[in-house]
């Protein structure tokens, strides 16, 4: 039950740590003037747009044959910009399955090198926090196409990446950039992204295994919140074993005030009630 219960969470901190913000006002510069590691380091600075915000997340789990899985939570994120070595800090607390409701998930995101994040579950049946650590980042849970590796911010430098071309998406105009991993250990030969040239916003990442063959495709959807561009919906395709992987965004309010205290063992157990 343990074991069921942290695929769950950390299944749902894979993307919940990936939820991007953009400034609607933020325009990029002449294509000339940039390269790959410059677009890729922008696309990634709008995380640092606001300071806080909650929301409601619902992620869909369907195999090839149709059958589903369903979890719903209520996320709480505050944006720390690097203060004290931390990028961020995010509560997450699941209300749905019934027998997952009040398992809470808790997470300070560093941004030193080298240095592991804190993580924290809360188990309501046991009445127990455990201190837990993400040490493979391919890890795969609940059956899905997800790792750990997949939506959290990876340091720009883990990566050499390269302008492959501009091109027109969806109607709107995109640079594609290819980012090839640097650790040997990573599961991925190389992804590349599709990010809006008038924002910033990353609208597909397609994801290659290691023998250069497409894995999974991943397609965002945005939208416009007190003028910044907020992930509506995201929707991952496993091309090889036909999973589908959805995630949904409700109810999302951004700089409510979210203080330090919100991100503690106290509210690990008793949520955030604001």
């Amino acid at each position: 039950m343990i074991r069921k219960t942290i695929y769950i969470v950390l299944s749902l901190y894979i993307i919940l740590g990936g939820l991007r913000v953009a400034s609607a006002e933020e325009a990029p510069a002449s294509s000339n003037a940039l390269d790959g590691t410059e677009i890729i380091k922008k696309s990634r600075e709008l995380i640092y747009q606001i300071g806080d915000q909650k929301n409601k997340v619902i992620l869909h789990l369907i195999e090839k044959d149709g059958t589903k899985k369903k979890i719903e939570a209520s996320r709480y994120w505050k944006n720390y910009r690097a203060k004290e070595g931390l990028d961020s800090k995010m509560l997450l607390v699941t209300d749905f399955p019934p027998d997952s409701r009040g398992i809470s998930f808790l997470i300070w995101d560093y941004s030193q090198e080298n240095k592991t994040d804190d993580l924290w579950l809360y188990l309501p049946a046991l009445r127990m926090v455990r201190r837990i650590s993400a040490q493979d980042q391919n890890d795969a849970f609940l059956g899905s196409d997800l790792t750990f590796g997949d939506m959290g911010q990876r340091r720009l430098d883990e990566d050499e990446h390269k302008l492959l071309r501009e091109e027109g998406y969806l109607g709107t105009q995109t640079y594609v950039v290819e980012s090839v991993p640097k650790e040997k250990t990573s599961i991925y030969s190389k992804k590349i992204s599709w990010i809006s040239k008038d924002n910033w916003t990353v609208l597909k990442i397609d994801y290659y295994d290691r023998n250069s063959k497409l894995l999974k495709r991943q397609t965002i959807e945005w939208q416009s919140l007190d003028n910044f561009s907020v992930w509506k919906k995201t929707e991952v395709t496993n091309v090889q074993n036909g999973h589908r992987t959805i995630f949904e965004v409700s109810d999302l309010k951004v700089n409510g005030g979210l203080e330090d205290e919100d991100f503690t063992e106290r509210t690990l157990k008793t949520g955030i009630r604001k």
